[in-house]
This record gives C-alpha cells, sequence and structure tokens, in this order.
C-alpha cells in the first residue's frame, strides 16, 4: 500500500468511521510510529471542528418565509418551491461537518477518560505495592524472633548511629541509620553481616541531606552464624568484598 493510501484512510480514521480490517491494519501502522499519519489525522481533526464554525449562517430564500407565513394564516397551502441545489447541499454539508465535529468531540473526551483510568489504575498498583510493602514490615517488626543490633559510629562518623532489627531465623533485617556524612556521586554506602571473620554483602543504600536511611535486607546464607554488622563507603553500585572506610559497627 502506498502512502497516498494510507492518507486516505487517515482521514476516515480522523472522524472515527474506519472499522474492521482496515482500522486494525491502520493502527498496525500507527504503531510503527507514521509521523506523517499522524500529522495528517491531527490537521484533519482540528480542520472538522473548525470549519462548522467558519460557515456563514444560511438564510432560506425570501419566497419560503412568504409561503410559510400565507399558510399559518390559512391564506395559501404550503407549495415551497424546490430549494437551489446549491443551497441544499450547503445545508447538508454544513450538517455533516458538524456531526463529525461532534464525533470528533466525543471521540477525544473517550479518549482523555480512557488515559484517565489507565494513570488511576497505575496510582492504585502504586498504593497496593506500598501497602503490600507496609505489611510486610509490620509482619516483621511483629515477629518474637527480632533481635535488635546497636551500631556504633567509627571515626570517619563519629556522631552517626545505625540500628538493625535482625531475625536470624529467616536471616533477614531493616536497618535504619542517621548521621551518616553525603557520599560522593560515585560511592555509596554497603552494609555488611560478619561471620566471625567473613563479611557477607547485605545491602547498598544512600542517605538523605540528615544522613538518613532505610534498607530492608534481603535473605542471607542459611549456612552462616552472622554475629556482627557494619557499615563501609563503597564504589557505587556495591562491592563482594569491603575496600572502603568502616563509618558503622555492632554486635549481635
Amino acid at each position: 500500500m502506498n502512502h497516498d493510501e494510507w492518507l486516505d484512510k487517515a482521514e476516515i480514521y480522523a472522524t472515527g468511521a474506519l472499522d474492521g480490517e482496515d482500522l486494525a491494519h491502520f493502527e498496525a501502522h500507527l504503531a510503527v510510529g507514521c509521523a506523517v499519519c499522524e500529522d495528517h489525522i491531527r490537521e484533519t481533526r482540528e480542520l472538522l471542528t473548525h470549519l462548522p464554525r467558519s460557515l456563514s449562517p444560511l438564510t432560506p430564500p425570501p419566497a419560503v418565509k412568504v409561503r410559510l407565513l400565507d399558510w399559518i394564516s390559512g391564506e395559501a397551502a404550503p407549495t415551497l418551491q424546490r430549494p437551489r441545489v446549491g443551497w441544499l447541499w450547503w445545508g447538508i454539508g454544513a450538517g455533516a461537518l458538524a456531526a463529525a465535529g461532534l464525533l470528533i468531540a466525543l471521540s477525544w473526551n473517550l479518549y482523555e477518560t480512557r488515559q484517565e483510568l489507565q494513570r488511576l489504575e497505575g496510582r492504585v498498583a502504586t498504593l497496593k505495592g506500598e501497602l503490600a510493602e507496609r505489611e510486610a514490615n509490620l509482619q516483621f517488626l511483629t515477629d518474637p524472633e527480632i533481635r535488635i543490633v546497636q551500631l556504633a559510629g567509627l571515626p570517619s562518623s563519629p556522631g552517626a548511629t545505625g540500628r538493625l532489627l535482625w531475625n536470624p531465623i529467616s536471616r533477614t533485617g531493616l536497618f535504619l541509620t542517621i548521621g551518616l556524612p553525603q557520599p560522593p556521586p560515585d560511592r555509596a554506602y554497603e552494609l555488611w553481616a560478619i561471620a566471625g571473620a567473613e563479611p557477607v554483602p547485605a545491602g547498598v543504600f544512600t542517605v538523605d541531606r540528615a544522613g538518613r536511611a532505610l534498607l530492608r535486607t534481603p535473605p542471607l546464607a542459611a549456612a552462616k552464624k552472622f554475629d556482627k554488622f557494619a557499615v563501609t563507603l563503597e564504589p557505587a553500585g556495591g562491592v563482594q568484598k569491603p575496600s572502603g572506610p568502616m563509618h558503622l559497627l555492632g554486635s549481635l
């Protein structure tokens, strides 16, 4: 199909009259990103919307008014002259254009409604995710197996403190900290769970302006018994073995 045929379908599509396989094929054509057809649809819709407003009101021939008044007064039968073809054509054309403009307006309102519904569905999905996370945190906090580990600031961050709510059964934790300095753009803090002398990565995080952060740790290795926890400053994205200065340290 050459592009002139696509443009013909674009005009029909702009009025909402394209249907069936033609509609499916044309929307598939639009989906690949045809800017020419999209511009043509927009221009056609604008033309159909504004054209009825640009037409001057049509006045019937004077003879029509005279005969209508005579018929109302009972003096003559309503024998109207056949309207001129040009006057009739413009009347029909204006009505059709007005109807097309109304159809386009309704279609656009429907499109905006669908867009708003999609935004609301996205917001509902986000709220459901936040609610599920809060319920998971609540369930975690009320578990009787929870142990509290206090992490103290070291010379690199003497004013910082940390608290880890640790579940040794599920080997998961909820870490809160305050007072850590803002790291450089290419750096981030990393939490470590230490089993004996072996550190295991437990999550990477950054802090806000007050040095605060909240981190939910993933489940750690079941074969290890963790008794210490530390925070170091590492390259952004984290590392498998600590290499930067230690800022917080605490024991179970």
